[in-house]
Formats: structure tokens, C-alpha cells, sequence
């Protein structure tokens, strides 16, 4: 197994920009969608800067179905994730299709997750110093809105393939350290 590429999502959103000024909304969508992503996975505070004053989240699937109303919650949230170390996450996308408000996607995404939080993700494992890699196939819905000349996150609503999730015992030396990942952007960063 290899390391999680968190880097992924970024290429993947950025391949999908055109630079076509009559696409100029959808580019800045996929901007802001790989702006999030970076800072999502790189436990940086400026992701709240990518999202409305008051975003709406929900999350169908593992484990049922969890619903973030307001910027407090949102940043409960993403603070909880930080500490518990599991943003670091390689996104496949499959398929993003744009509409009035906002972007459809679909694809894979594969989680490192720590022991400690491995129940979460269906049951702990024997060693608490083990990390895992934990698959799902999702569908996710962000709508977005025009703030001051930039899109904005108006929220996610995410559905996770909870019946196909996986978990694999990462190898230790395939464990992703959030230096190495900081590294995997290293060429993104004069990009906000």
C-alpha cells in the first residue's frame, strides 16, 4: 500500500478548470473547491474563509446521518477532525457536473484514520498505535453563492457508501505525516 496522496483532489479539481471565461462561475467554484480541500487536509484555519458566514452541512451514511447548522458548528467540526488527525484524505473525483446552484460530484475517497478513532469507522483495531485506511465511494453536493466577486461554500451535503466502506491496517512507513502532506502542496501554496 502506498501512501494517501493528499494532494489528489487538488489535481483533480485543477485539471478541470478551463480558463474559458464563458465558464468563469464553474472555474471559481473548482477554485474554491480545491482551495477547501487543501485547507481541509492541511488543518488550516483559512478554510472558513472558503465557505458563507452561516454554512449548512449534512452527512448521510457512516454513521447515519449528522447535520452542521452554522459556522460554530462547522468549525466544531473541522477543529474535532484536526485534533483527531483524520483530514488527511486522497479524493478521487469521478464526475462534477455544474449547475445554477453550484457542483454535483461523485468519486473515492480514502482516509487515514488513527486507532484511537477507528471505531467511528467500524471497530478497533488490536494496536492503538496503528493507523488505517478507511475507502468509501460518495456523492457530494456543494452548493455555493457570489460574495463580494468570489464563490463561496454554501455547505456540503455528502452521501457515503456506508455498505461498501473498507478498512486496511496501514503499514507504519506508509503512514502519511502531516509534514509530508504539507510537502504534497508545497507548489499550491501561493495559490488562495
Amino acid at each position: 500500500m502506498a501512501k494517501v496522496s493528499a494532494r489528489q483532489g487538488w489535481d483533480a479539481y485543477t485539471q478541470l478548470m478551463t480558463g474559458d471565461p464563458a465558464r468563469r462561475r464553474e472555474d471559481a467554484m473548482l477554485h474554491n473547491m480545491r482551495l477547501h480541500h487543501r485547507y481541509e487536509c492541511l488543518a488550516d484555519p483559512r478554510i472558513f474563509a472558503t465557505m458563507v458566514p452561516q454554512p449548512e452541512y449534512r452527512f448521510y451514511g457512516v454513521p447515519g446521518t449528522t447535520e452542521l447548522h452554522g459556522m460554530d458548528e462547522v468549525q466544531a467540526f473541522y477543529n474535532g477532525a484536526w485534533a483527531a488527525r483524520t483530514s488527511l484524505v486522497e479524493l478521487d473525483v469521478d464526475y462534477v457536473a455544474f449547475a445554477d446552484w453550484g457542483a454535483a460530484a461523485a468519486g473515492c475517497m480514502r482516509q487515514q484514520v488513527p486507532a484511537s478513532e477507528a471505531d467511528f469507522f467500524g471497530g478497533k483495531g488490536p494496536d492503538e498505535s496503528a493507523w488505517y485506511l478507511v475507502e468509501t465511494h460518495l456523492s457530494w453536493f456543494f452548493p455555493y453563492e457570489e460574495i463580494d466577486g468570489e464563490m463561496r461554500l454554501g455547505g456540503e451535503i455528502c452521501h457515503i457508501d456506508a455498505a461498501g466502506t473498507t478498512r486496511t491496517l496501514i503499514a507504519p512507513a506508509d503512514v502519511l505525516t502531516m509534514d509530508e502532506a504539507i510537502a504534497q502542496f508545497a507548489d499550491t501554496m501561493h495559490l488562495v
